[in-house]
């Protein structure tokens, strides 16, 4: 078969693709990032690339302009090859090491300083290291050489743990090559004990874990000091698998694609991978003194992790392989870490609430509250726990990718340039970008920020409809726009703006977390000034403006002190079971604890969610706060502080 060479600028990436190839398919191919949010479907525009030689055959979309198509701006995914074709991305491809290290900055604040794992649960990491110096055999001590090991561990009250035969059949040569001075890694799991790993020499001081949250966006990982039980270092990165979608939904349609199941798996196990190698170098720990992973997710994202097929997760009665999962060997899964290091999975209570949301509630701690606690996770998923120490209900609502930058016109990630708040005065804009830089599209909390300004100065009514003619409103191919920072401010040189289409998705995404709110609540008999602290979880929240979020309908109109930024309390949680054998228990009964709810069965969901596709909401009494200011009058705070 001939081949034909594509190659990509900037960086002149160059493979080798069989004529009648789409473009979307190089770039994977070339292992260039693609912020495909809708998997190669044509419905998002986000792959739009520049052809600047060649000969390509080009299928018509709205998603291009006229005057896109006239510089030769094509998408990448309905773009096929014909010849040897060279082309320029036009998106961002560096790496996302950048990725807000302040996504972690609260998180790292509860962790280390408020709460303190080791105030809550004591100390008993998931593996340990034993220097041992054992009496060497002799005529009135000739016990075997592993009664000898197991001896010397119960100086430690570890008893007797079995060991495999790999390091059984090493262990004589090792303790006489080493003089009878060897290191013992213990790894505790499923309520016993088992020797892993036998060293010559100390290497007992030398001991880390690795705790990861395979978020369906982003992957964030933590290396842990096991001896100290301290954390080292955080580091984020994108999930790779996001080119074949942003959503579960999508992912798990791909995985049911004859190689599918294989590239999702390789993809997110070489992220994390390249992670901990990072996270190792950084801090000059060897890849061998790492000795075991802890993963928190959702149950498609894990299932993705261990390659397991997750097709049974989207069709009814939406059944997972497992809720708990038993130890595992990292090397099965793909880790690089010590080949004999350990893997522990954060257990989850359904198919669509897995083992991040059981880590958050272990985080918070609202599962020891005497009241009533709400927990918002908002992600593509957007999972709700609603409850205290005698009960906890849960559900989620697929509020869709729009709050985490994708599926919308300019949106992006929460990273450097992303604008993150917006404000009109005296007819000029007032633009705040994560890490003041030029502005290269919107984030999430951004939006909120708009949507609510928009809605303060009139551009838009409560439905949401764009009205021509409005300050900063323009007409363009596909209907009226609002111009959020106009090209010659932008640092991307093309002007940031958002559409009504792109206002549309953020209704449904907002009504879809607020209607699982509303219905959870109303499925226990729970009112909202019952409730007395709702913990908002993620990255998202870490820059979110209470009072914004308020005005659009996203969060309740109560009392601003009963709010809490928690951060990524999946990644916290996933550390305290890296460093305490009680919290792995605890989160395995908060898991067993939850019910959860399915809101696609519950008739008052979708009532609500009607409801809520207004802004604030259909029911405005329910927002009193606000009411005045969509009824043209002055702006009041949202809520007591």
């Amino acid at each position: 078969m001939a081949y034909v060479a594509v190659t990509f600028q900037p960086g002149e990436r160059t493979v080798a693709v069989s004529p009648g190839t789409d473009l979307l398919t190089a770039l994977i191919r070339a292992d260039i990032p693609v912020p495909s949010s809708c998997g190669g479907k044509g419905t998002c525009g986000r792959c739009k690339v520049r052809i600047l030689h060649g000969e390509v055959a080009t299928e018509p979309t709205g998603k291009v302009t006229p005057e896109e198509r006239a510089k030769g701006i094509v998408l990448a995914c309905r773009t096929f090859v014909r010849g040897t074709v060279v082309a320029q991305v036009l998106w961002e491809t560096r790496p996302a090491e950048e990725v807000a290290a302040r996504f972690f900055e609260k998180s790292e604040e509860f962790f280390a300083a408020r709460v303190p794992v080791r105030a809550r649960f004591p100390l008993l990491p998931l593996t340990r290291k034993f220097f041992l110096r054992l009496p060497p055999p002799s005529h009135t001590d000739s016990v075997s050489d592993l009664d000898r090991v197991w001896r010397a561990l119960q100086a430690h009250r570890v008893s007797a743990p079995p060991l495999g035969l790999a390091s059984l059949r090493k262990l004589p040569g090792l303790l006489r090559h080493s003089s009878w001075e060897v290191t013992v890694t213990v790894a505790e799991s499923d309520g016993r004990s088992e020797i892993i790993l036998t060293e010559t020499g100390d290497t007992s001081k030398k001991n880390y874990g690795v705790a990861v949250d395979v978020g369906t966006t982003t992957i964030a990982a933590s290396l842990v000091d096991l001896c100290g039980g301290n954390v080292v270092r955080t580091e984020v990165t994108f999930n790779r698998q996001s080119r074949y979608g942003d959503d579960i939904i999508s992912r798990i349609i791909h995985a049911e694609k004859g190689e599918g199941l294989e590239q999702l798996h390789h993809l997110v196990i070489e992220t994390i991978n390249e992670v901990i190698r990072s996270l190792a170098a950084h801090c000059r720990v060897g890849l061998d003194e790492i000795t075991c992973v802890v993963c928190s997710g959702n149950m498609t994202m894990i299932h993705l992790l261990l390659k397991i097929d997750p097709a049974f997760l989207r069709r009814e009665p939406y059944v997972p392989c497992a809720t708990l999962f038993p130890a595992l060997a990292a090397a099965d899964a793909g880790f690089k870490i010590n080949p004999s290091g350990v893997l522990r999975v954060a257990g989850g209570p359904s198919a669509y609430v897995g083992g991040d949301i059981s880590s958050d509630v272990l985080a918070t701690g609202m599962f020891r509250s005497r009241k009533t606690c709400l927990l918002i996770d908002v992600g593509t998923n957007g999972e709700i726990v609603l409850g205290n120490r005698d009960w906890l209900v849960c559900c989620s609502a697929s509020a869709g990718p729009a709050f985490e930058g994708s599926g919308v016109t300019s949106g992006m990630r929460a990273v450097a340039g992303a604008v993150q708040g917006f404000r009109v005065e005296k007819g000029r804009r007032k633009i705040a970008t994560i890490a003041d830089a030029p502005a290269q599209g919107i984030c999430g909390s951004g939006y909120i920020e708009i949507l609510a300004e928009l809605l303060r100065l009139g551009v838009i009514d409560r439905a949401g409809m764009i009205h021509s003619g409005a300050p900063l409103v323009r007409e363009s191919a596909f209907g009226p726009e609002c111009v959020v920072v106009p090209a010659d401010e932008a640092g991307s040189g093309a002007d940031i703006v958002i559409t009504q289409s792109d206002i549309q998705n953020l209704l449904r995404a907002k009504a879809a977390i607020y209607a699982a709110m509303s219905a959870l609540m109303k499925s226990v008999g729970t009112r909202w000034e019952q409730v007395e602290r709702v913990y908002i979880a993620g990255g998202f929240g870490t820059t979110l403006n209470i009072r914004r979020a308020v005005s659009i309908g996203l969060l309740p109109d109560i009392p601003a002190r009963k709010f809490r930024f928690m951060g990524n309390t999946s990644l916290l949680g996933a550390q305290a079971l890296l460093l305490s054998a009680r919290a792995r228990e605890t989160c395995e009964r908060i898991a067993a604890k939850m019910t959860y709810i399915d809101l696609s069965r519950d008739p008052a969901y979708m009532d609500e969610y009607f409801a809520a596709l207004f802004l604030p909401h259909t029911r405005i009494e329910q927002f009193p706060s606000v009411s005045r200011c969509v009824s043209g009058q002055p702006e009041q705070k949202a809520a007591d502080s």
